[in-house]
Order: C-alpha cells, then structure tokens, then sequence
C-alpha cells in the first residue's frame, strides 16, 4: 500500500533531520563546519542517490514533495530570523553605507565576470544573462549559519558580511526579476526599465526594514508582560508575518525575516527569544540544507563532453574569484584591514537560492541547456562547500591579539561595536567583584 503525501513527508523529514544532524555533529568533530554535513546528508540521501534505493511497495521512501519543501523554506526562514539577533536597526544604519557598496559591488562585479566568461564560451546572449544571474546572490543563510557556529557572528566583519549578503540578495532578487522577464515576455530590456525595477526593489526593501524596527519592538516588549508563552507566539508571529509580508511585496521571504530578527535585536528579551527560535530551527534547518543537497544530480557530471568539464571549471573559478575581488576589497577599504576584507570575501562565496531559481527558470522556459543547467548547480555545490571551509580557515588564523580584543576597539567610527557578554552575565561579574572587593 502507498504512503500518503503527508506520511511520506512526516518519513522524510525524519530522516533528513537525523542523518543531517549526525552527519553535522561528525564534521564539526572534525573541525569541519556541520552545515556541510547536512549538505552531504541531503546529497546521499536525494532522489539521485541512496533515496532512490530505499524502496518500499514499490516507490522510494524518501522523495521530495512539497510539504517537505515547506520545511525547507520554513528552515531558510528561521536561519535568517536568528542572524538577524546579531544587529540591530542602529547598528545597520551605521554599518550601512560599507555594507551597501560590498553588497552593490558584490553584484556587479560575478555579473560582469559571469557574462564575460559566458560570452567567450560562445553562448548566446540568454545564456550569458542567466549565468551572469546565477553568479549574483549570496547564499546568507549558509554564511549566517557557518558564523553562528564558529560563535563569531558578532565581529565587525561577520556584520558587514551578513548585512552586504541582504543587500547583495535584493539585488540578486531584482536582476532576478529582469531576467525572467526577459526569458518570458520576450521584451527587449533597456537600461531605463532595468533601473527602474532595481530602484523599486531597494525601495521596497528598504521601507519595509524601517516599519519593522519601529513597530516590532513594542510588538514584543508588550507581550514580554505576558506569560513566556505568549512571547515566543507573538515572535514567531513577528518572524513568519514579516517573512510573508516580504514575499508579498516581491522580495525573498529571508529577506523579510532578517529585518524581523533586527527589529527583536533592540527589545529586552531578544537572548529568550533566541533561545526560542535556535530550538525550533533544530527540527528545520537540516530539512533546509538536506534540500540543497538533494537537488545535486552527480550523474550530469559523467559525461564525456570536455567542453562541459572546461566551462565548469571556469565557471567556480570565476564564482571564487569574483567574490573574494568584489566583496573583499571594498570591505578591507572600509574595515582598514586585509584581513577582514578577504573574510568578508570568503563568507559571500556561496551561492544559493537565488542561483538556484534563476537556473530553474531558465532550464523550464528553454533559455539554457541541461549541460549549462548542470554547471550552474555544480558551481551552487562547490561554492556552499568552499566557503564554509575558507571561512573557518581565516578565523582560525586569526592573530591572538585580535582574539582577545572582541570588542574591536580601533574600528572606524561609522562602524558599531558589541560587548560579547549579555547583559546577565556582565551584571554576575559586576556582583562578583563587589563581593571580592568586600571582602576582609
């Protein structure tokens, strides 16, 4: 007898999330950060691996509907809702002139490289479009993630990273929106109707950002007068209300739940509500990298076309290199350090969501080959493994001084500053040396 949707779904989703969560546990063991492990789960265990194998009554066990794929984009959701804890509105709007330029450049630069090496591979001009498009958006939600692990989400670096990432996502969303445009209408794209769609996104973004931080925070101071209970509904509220509000307004859903998580980072009980949403995305998360991991199809890779191998190859070249240029030296002129500026390089490596729905689209209107198609998603894969790795490097190389000086005290002056303790336990320690100092 066949499973139903939901039961195959309630399967899924259980062994997605236990084998990505062992798989993780086992590569952060091995100092390996535990997002790629969860990618690997999803990889061995996808429609185009071992999930295609574990059959009973005659049809896989695990397989992808879209009640799953709602766990995924739920997983996406609250990765972004937690990193936003990290900044607050204050400290985006000071950080937000670099953040801006790294994110802007950061799109210009994979786009131009990107359609260049296209266009000097011979393909048409679709072609070069949408592969320029697929090089564009940073996968933040990878990036958040691998930074909360290493717990350095809260350096100067780690907050242009993730920030730029936002701005950088926009303007991946919004070349995004031109493209398919132009793949689906057939109109002619001008420069005029280009930055008109761009503009608006930002616009949009931008406003709906600030109504956020002025109305969210007294959403939840308000309901923290409450039971705990009420709290965590009215942020989960917050998190998901925000999320679809963005969707609704033609922007990513992540995109809407990281300015939600800023908006909570000023009220007083943003460490529960943390606390809250880093246990609920236990059960989503992997689900969300399991699902980047499945949909890589290693048997596009067999072939024996080596024109496919060499434009590959170029292909993660050229996403590394465009990066690490585009980001990182904007970020190390507005850091006043190298250093930070090639970590703020290596975190946007990763491409994601974005690359992946623009890849989508063209591959189902016909704008690009299956070879093409396989590339883009091979250079998706190999970026969201080397980022990770390059980023863990450069923190673990990070001179003792830096290490013991968190607070990052030189930091140019338009750039915030965090105390790394809470408030809690900087008020134990204030305890503690009272009583030290009474006694005899």
């Amino acid at each position: 007898m066949a499973l139903d949707p939901v039961l195959r779904a309630i399967v899924t989703v259980c062994i997605l999330v236990f084998s990505a969560k062992v798989l993780g546990e086992i590569f952060s063991w091995r100092k390996i950060p535990a997002v790629l492990g969860e990618l690997l789960a999803g990889i061995i265990l996808g429609p185009y691996a071992l999930g295609s194998l574990i059959v009973v009554n005659g049809s896989p066990v695990i397989q992808i509907n879209d009640i799953v794929r709602a766990f995924g984009e739920i997983g996406g959701i609250l990765i972004l809702f937690v990193a936003g804890f990290e900044m607050t509105f204050r400290d985006f709007r000071k950080i937000g002139i670099g953040s801006f330029v790294v994110g802007s450049i950061g799109v210009v630069v994979p786009f131009i490289m990107g359609y260049g090496i296209a266009l000097a591979f011979g393909f048409n001009i679709i072609a070069c479009l949408v592969i320029g498009a697929a090089l564009v958006a940073t996968s933040i939600s990878i990036t958040a993630l691998v930074l909360q692990e290493l717990k350095k989400a809260k350096k100067i670096e780690s907050r242009m990273m993730i920030s730029a990432a936002v701005v950088d996502d926009v303007l991946g969303l919004a070349i995004l929106g031109v493209i398919i445009s132009f793949i689906t209408t057939s109109n002619p794209m001008n420069p005029l109707s280009i930055i008109t769609v761009i503009l608006t996104s930002l616009g949009v973004w931008l406003a709906m950002t600030i109504f956020a931080a002025i109305i969210l925070p007294r959403i939840i101071n308000f309901t923290s007068k409450g039971s705990e209970a009420t709290l965590e509904a009215a942020a989960t509220a917050s998190c998901f209300g925000a999320s679809a509000l963005a969707a609704v307004l033609g922007l990513s859903p992540i995109v809407g739940a990281f300015a939600a998580g800023m908006a909570i980072a000023s009220t007083e009980t943003c460490e529960k509500i943390r606390d809250f949403a880093q246990k609920v995305s236990i059960i989503f998360s992997p689900v969300f990298f399991g699902l980047a991991g499945a949909a890589f199809d290693i048997r596009a890779f067999f072939t024996t076309d080596w024109f496919f191998y060499v434009f590959f190859i170029s292909l993660v070249a050229i996403a590394v290199i465009s990066k690490v240029i585009g980001c990182g030296l904007p970020a190390a002129y507005f850091l006043k350090s190298g250093t930070k500026g090639k970590r703020v390089g290596y975190g946007m490596i990763s491409r994601g969501e974005v690359g992946l729905i623009v890849a989508g689209v063209a591959i189902s209107a016909g704008a690009i080959t299956q070879s093409t198609y396989a590339a883009i998603l091979g250079m998706i894969m190999v970026t969201t493994f080397v980022a990770p790795l390059l980023l863990r490097r450069s923190f673990e190389n990070e001179p003792e001084e830096e290490l013991e000086n968190n607070n990052d005290t030189t930091a140019p002056d338009y750039m915030p500053t965090y105390p790394l303790q809470s408030q809690h336990e900087q008020t134990k320690e204030s305890i503690t040396d009272l009583n030290r100092k009474a006694e005899p």
